[in-house]
């Protein structure tokens, strides 16, 4: 029998890639706020176009991604978050980080989200849906939102292992309120460590950007509040 491939191994950094790191790193300039063409920036503005979405916020990981979701919606303290009980353990820690509470849903055989007891948990007591496709696995979104928004939940979409699959021709990450992504070594676009959230919701976007680090007046620099 063949050895499996060692998912582990990476692909070297390019050099285009290692040519724009000396040029940064030269020009001593690494605070994002200091231009709003910087590297950031243009992920941010890039990203969000990909992936057909209004604003972009660049942040250290998914896991501050997904915490900063949380915040950003206004939860107050002890705000119960339904979640997938198959996920990884910076989901449900991003929650009580939050101030939260994590709600775990049963998952079927599938990897996907027994709607069953989706539906019976989804109860008056529930504030937020914090969705994990785990390993690309995406569960039912149609029926999903369509709970959610009965009830008038937000949804967190966890896209940290789906960056680039679809459910019903719409990119996973934009079906929710929020889609949050992992740049973290092992995810499909690997920064060594890093992450992302998507939203159309203006007001949203706002509230995260200043809760990211946007202290003082740098709230001001970023592309999505000017």
């Amino acid at each position: 029998m063949a050895d499996a491939p060692n998912v582990y191994d990476a692909e070297p950094i390019p050099q285009e890639a290692k040519s724009e790191i000396e040029r940064l790193l030269q020009s001593g300039d690494l605070f994002r706020y200091t231009s709003d063409t910087s590297p950031v920036a243009l992920l941010e503005r890039e990203f969000a176009a990909v992936m057909g979405a209004k604003f972009a916020l660049a942040v250290a990981s998914c896991s501050a991604a997904l915490f900063l979701s949380l915040k950003a919606l206004g939860l107050p303290r002890g705000a119960r978050v339904l979640v997938p009980a198959f996920t990884f353990a910076a989901v449900p820690s991003a929650i009580v980080h939050a101030d939260c509470v994590p709600v775990l849903v049963e998952v079927g055989d599938d990897y996907r989200i027994d709607l069953r007891d989706f539906e019976a948990k989804l109860d008056d007591t529930i504030d937020a849906i914090m969705i994990s496709h785990m390993r690309g696995h995406t569960s039912d979104m149609d029926a999903i939102m369509s709970l959610a928004e009965a009830r008038d939940i937000p949804v967190i979409e966890d896209a940290a292992h789906s960056l680039g699959t679809t459910w019903h021709g719409r990119n996973i990450g934009t079906i929710g309120r929020v889609g949050c992504f992992s740049f973290q070594s092992y995810k499909l676009v690997n920064s060594g460590e890093g992450g992302i959230l998507i939203t159309d919701d203006a007001d949203l976007i706002a509230r995260a950007v200043i809760m990211s680090g946007a202290y003082e007046h740098n709230w001001k620099k970023h592309p999505v509040l000017q």
